[in-house]
């Protein structure tokens, strides 16, 4: 950029310029279709509106650009709901009457600004209660991914080729294999005298997968861990009528792998399973309960298949998962955090022993709420920190595999 010096003349024009120059357009609404898949009903509170988001043509963060009818005009006060975008939950703080620049219908229609603040869910709704089925998850594309990791399409499946980790120096983990899920994410609201009585919110359905690591530990190293996002999908964003309300539900998908473990000597192993999981799992909050976060878990049932071999008779640990973790947003803010998925966990005994090694393999699932999460309910923002639910079998293993 070129500098120059500026006289009267010159700073007269750029404050001209200044003066000149637009406010950034608002953002635009792009309404979300609404979905089947509600059962019970919210009766709103007699200050709340829905505004449908084809009547929404512009949104900032402290207002909204709105077509309104004359004979029902939008009021200071009211609490208004909308399935624009993420969605919208607000309380209308003032109204921003139509300027000549404003369009007007044949009928009366005008458009306005209303001034709005943050408001929560429980705000709007009197009682109520309702189940909300998000429906299955499919996968359309991967927003990222890392080599050796595809997206199959038409099915759904994840493959997984050759993708590495290395924990610490010393240690190299290489992953093979596939997931596919059918998962079903799902949420329960109930309200009273204007609150949040009941949050539940699940994942139910079949994880199936066929998971393989090879552990390559080159020295002695007590202890090693990590944990990594493979492949993240996009995100797949639905709205659902509550009665008069739409609630907009945004669920983010990302396939999570990890492991951990400690070797005496160096040493390689290769283990895999190849279940498939039937999954119903959560977390409930209850306002009145002593306990306010609990876990939801139905022991799923599994066939682990697995496999076993290594090269170097030590004594080693190691434990490899894939997990599919949903991070949950209503009204785009983020919330509940879901997981689930397989495990296995290898005990390589000392040279001599028998049996050679114990593999511990199943599935676990963990849900948790982020700290702050209020736009349903100022009761949910204190959160928790995940709750963890695991079902192991514990096999022997020999150097023909593992039963």
């Amino acid at each position: 950029m070129r500098f120059a010096q500026i006289g009267i003349s010159g700073l007269v024009g750029l404050s001209l310029l200044g003066c000149q120059m637009q406010q950034t357009a608002p953002e635009g609404c792009q309404a979300v279709a609404y979905q089947t898949g509600v059962t019970g009903s919210l009766s709103p509170a007699a200050n709340f509106r829905r505004i449908d988001a084809d009547s929404i043509s512009g949104v900032e963060p402290s207002r909204i650009q709105v077509a309104e009818d004359p004979n029902n005009p939008f009021k200071a006060g009211q609490f208004i709901a909308s399935n624009c975008n993420d969605g919208l939950v607000r309380q209308v703080t003032g109204v921003q009457a139509a300027t000549a620049s404003d369009k007007v219908s044949p009928q009366g229609i005008r458009t306005v600004w209303l001034n709005t603040q943050d408001a929560a869910l429980e705000d709007a709704i009197d009682s109520g209660d309702a189940s909300i089925n998000f429906g299955q998850l499919e996968l359309q594309s991967l927003e990222q991914a890392l080599p050796g990791v595809e997206l199959q399409q038409v099915t759904g499946k994840i493959t997984i080729k050759n993708v590495t980790l290395t924990p610490v120096a010393g240690v190299t983990v290489v992953l093979n294999g596939s997931v596919e899920q059918t998962l079903n994410p799902r949420f329960r609201l109930a309200f009273n005298n204007g609150s949040v009585d009941v949050f539940e919110a699940g994942l139910d359905g079949q994880f199936k997968s066929e998971i393989k690591a090879k552990i390559t530990v080159t020295k002695a190293i007590p202890s090693w861990g990590k944990e990594q996002p493979i492949a993240q999908a996009a995100p797949i964003r639905r709205a659902f009528l509550v009665g008069a309300v739409p609630v907009v539900v945004v669920v983010t998908p990302k396939l999570v792998v990890g492991a951990s473990g400690g070797a005496e000597n160096n040493v390689t192993v290769e283990a895999g399973i190849a279940p498939t999981l039937d999954f119903d799992a959560g977390i409930k909050y209850d306002r009145d309960a002593a306990q306010k976060w609990i876990p939801i878990w139905k022991a799923p049932t599994f066939a682990l298949n697995p496999t076993f071999s290594y090269t170097v008779p030590a004594k080693a640990t190691g434990k490899v998962y894939a997990k599919m973790v949903m991070d949950v947003k209503f009204y785009g803010l983020a919330g509940p955090t879901l997981e689930a998925g397989p495990q296995m966990n290898l005990t390589l005994n000392p040279t001599g022993s028998s049996p050679l090694a114990k593999l511990a393999a199943g599935a676990g699932a963990s849900a948790s709420v982020s700290a702050g999460f209020s736009v349903l309910g100022k009761g949910l923002s204190v959160g928790t920190a995940p709750i963890t639910r695991e079902a192991t079998t514990e096999l022997s293993c020999s150097d023909s595999g593992c039963s």
